[in-house]
């Protein structure tokens, strides 16, 4: 979709990923303790969220953001930055000191709730099943 010629951001794939990253209740329901068919992978999760932020802080969909949802989005890229560049911290056996203790972890899922709301929208906004 395009206005005046230029490409729109779809932000319903940045929700979803804020949104899985954001909510504890999800995590647990999919990294601790997973349906075989409802597991998720914590690196996948973090590369998901990496990479919606980062295209939707590309110059071209500038016009799509507000300036404090550009910059909470430039924070939390940051953030993802610093706490999971080395990716292979994100490979466990078992997830739950991942998802409970792990300071990186935690610091990742308050500022992706936080970023939530800067977009006005919260947990119980979204249906992630």
């Amino acid at each position: 979709m395009q206005i005046d010629g230029k490409e729109i951001f779809r932000k319903n794939g940045l929700m979803v990923n804020l949104c899985r990253m954001a909510s504890l209740e999800y995590q647990v329901d999919h990294l601790i303790h997973p349906a075989v068919e409802y597991y998720e992978s914590p690196s996948e999760m973090v590369e998901f969220l990496y990479t919606e932020c980062k295209n939707a802080l590309l110059e071209q969909f500038k016009f799509c953001f507000l300036p404090y949802e550009r910059d909470a989005l430039r924070v939390l890229v940051e953030l993802i930055d610093k706490n999971f560049n080395n990716r292979s911290l994100l490979e466990a056996d078992g997830y739950e000191y991942l998802v409970h203790h792990n300071p990186s972890w935690v610091e990742v899922r308050e500022l992706a709730l936080k970023t939530l709301y800067t977009f006005g929208y919260d947990l119980e906004d979204f249906d992630y099943d």
